[in-house]
């Protein structure tokens, strides 16, 4: 039987075999990743000699990638060989990402920029139309009820692999461009290391047996399949929810790493390690969230994420007064904090929640359709974006505090910024209004699973308390981030707050008992 030969029955061991190679290709596929975008793509993209304009086209390349999933399911239902498909569109994505690693060694300096454009391309549209197989076959493979804490642990792995390999590559870029005589070089030899990453990545999902597809319905049709998730109320809120926070993200984290280096000043190696940062604090959560996910459901843990990513978006405008100050850097260090614990949670729970309201048999549509909507809303997040930074580049709102020990003299007063908004500040301020209005957006959403919001927020708040003000609680988490594969998280006690409502129910509870004895026998109840 061939490789890519979907199985009629798989057996438990079938799909622990299948849950281990695809644990090691998320490690591979998000190192990849992680060498490739962020700072290193448009890093590549100067190094030859891009302009603006191009560099504006290779940040939109991504999210724009994401609108092909929508030709994709018709390959995959026509098709219906899931684990083929997944196979090779990533590995031409990373072949093409091969290629551009070479381009500074053997290409003409006149075709090195138009040829690297066309290969990014091609890396992204691949690798966009994988993921379009891959998310319905994992569908079936990850058990339901575990779903939550397996991504988390294939998350935290791939996170905790990334944030090693992109520090290295970071401050290995000098010492690569001396060696190599160019910095063009220099991050070719990083997508060569990312490439490499890739492909043994896609090596191990043959090993990751495939269920096979439900038969298609002979009666229906493309255009009815494309359409059918807009016609399920509760899975269309989930698309205007996902639209709207995917704007949200991608709008205030594109100029993220522009305010820290143009704003604030701060040099390159500070902007990676306070990223690397982020990640570590990712990964401490991630367990917690997936937990959290399994015992309650997704749109739990998002509608605590959530909140805590639009404080951090709103406290970014506050790291200057106008300019740097003494607070700076320790409100930048909070803000990575704060922003590892958030996103954490959204991007572990973002995608299994629309995995979770996709219809067995028919997740490929859906998923498709979902990730349709936030690649939209996330190619035209930068561009309107830059057009709201331009438009208040030159205008400023600020407000001053004054305090003079004598009217009658002028030059006794005391001045203190209390807010300045300017360019960026705009830029964020707007994408937290539509963060607002995506949390909104997902109190509509009907998941199954009981959700009790006083009781996730205090075991939130508890790990919070644990992490921050017990300092073993958190060495004791940094350490289990260096011992794969992870030993799951203590639990969290309940909080001071949960205690109370619980004995405040049960004291309810004891006087709706006594009122009921009173009423059927004309008696009062014992004493005890």
């Amino acid at each position: 039987m061939a490789w890519y030969t979907p199985t009629t029955e798989l057996t438990e061991a079938d799909r622990e075999k299948g849950l281990k190679y695809m644990y090691y290709d998320g490690l591979c596929s998000h190192a990849m990743a992680l060498l490739v975008t962020g700072a290193f793509l448009p890093g590549m993209a100067l190094a030859l000699g891009a302009g603006n304009f191009t560099i504006g086209i290779l940040a939109s390349l991504a999210p724009m990638s994401q609108m092909m999933q929508i030709p994709s399911i018709l390959v995959v239902e026509k098709v219906a060989l899931r684990k083929l498909l997944t196979v090779i569109f990533a590995g031409l994505s990373r072949i093409a990402l091969l290629c551009a690693a070479f381009i500074p060694f053997f290409a003409p300096e006149s075709l090195q920029v138009p040829l690297f454009l066309i290969l990014m391309i091609l890396f992204f549209v691949g690798g966009s139309s994988a993921g379009c197989a891959w998310q319905s076959w994992i569908k079936d493979i990850v058990p339901q009820k575990t779903m939550g804490s397996y991504l988390a642990k294939r998350l935290a792995a791939a996170t905790a692999l990334g944030a090693v390999l992109t520090v290295i590559a970071g401050f290995g870029i000098d010492g690569l461009t001396s060696a190599l005589g160019e910095s063009s070089k220099a991050y070719g030899a990083i997508f060569l290391m990312a490439a490499i990453c890739g492909l043994y990545g896609a090596k191990m999902l043959t090993h990751v047996p495939e269920p096979r597809m439900p038969p298609p319905n002979p009666d229906s049709d493309f255009f009815k399949t494309l359409t059918e998730p807009l016609r399920d109320p509760n899975f269309r809120r989930l698309l205007i929810f996902t639209g709207s926070w995917a704007f949200t993200v991608i709008m205030s984290g594109a100029f993220f790493a522009v305010y820290m280096l143009n704003r604030i000043g701060l040099p390159m190696s500070a902007v990676v390690l306070l990223a690397v940062l982020s990640q570590v604090v990712n990964i401490y959560w991630f367990k917690l969230w997936g937990r959290i996910a399994d015992k309650y459901n997704n749109k739990s843990v998002l509608k605590i994420s959530i909140p805590l990513f639009i404080v951090v978006i709103l406290l970014y405008p506050f790291t200057t007064m106008p300019e740097r100050y003494s607070l700076t850097i320790p409100l930048l260090i909070f803000i990575h904090i704060l922003g590892g614990i958030s996103t954490a949670g959204f991007n572990l729970c973002a995608a299994s929640i629309a995995i979770r309201l996709a219809p067995q048999g028919k997740a490929t549509a859906y998923l498709a359709t979902n990730a349709f909507c936030s690649g939209l809303a996330a190619t035209i997040a930068p561009i309107l974006g830059g057009l709201i930074g331009s438009f208040f580049a030159v205008r400023e709102i600020s407000l001053r505090m004054f305090y003079n020990s004598d009217i009658s003299q002028s030059e006794r007063i005391f001045s203190i910024p209390a807010m300045s908004f300017r360019g960026v500040d705009f830029i964020f301020f707007t994408a937290a209004i539509v963060g607002f209005y995506s949390w909104h957006r997902l109190s509509l959403i009907q998941e199954d699973g009981s959700q009790e919001d006083s009781e996730v927020r205090d075991e939130v708040i508890a790990s919070l308390r644990n992490s921050f003000a017990n300092p073993t609680s958190f060495s004791a988490g940094m350490r289990r981030m260096t011992a794969f594969p992870y030993d799951t998280l203590r639990r969290t006690s309940k909080s001071t707050s949960s205690t109370l409502n619980r004995v405040a129910r049960a004291g309810v509870s004891q006087a709706q008992s006594t009122l009921r004895f009173k009423k059927d026998s004309g008696k009062e109840p014992p004493k005890e």
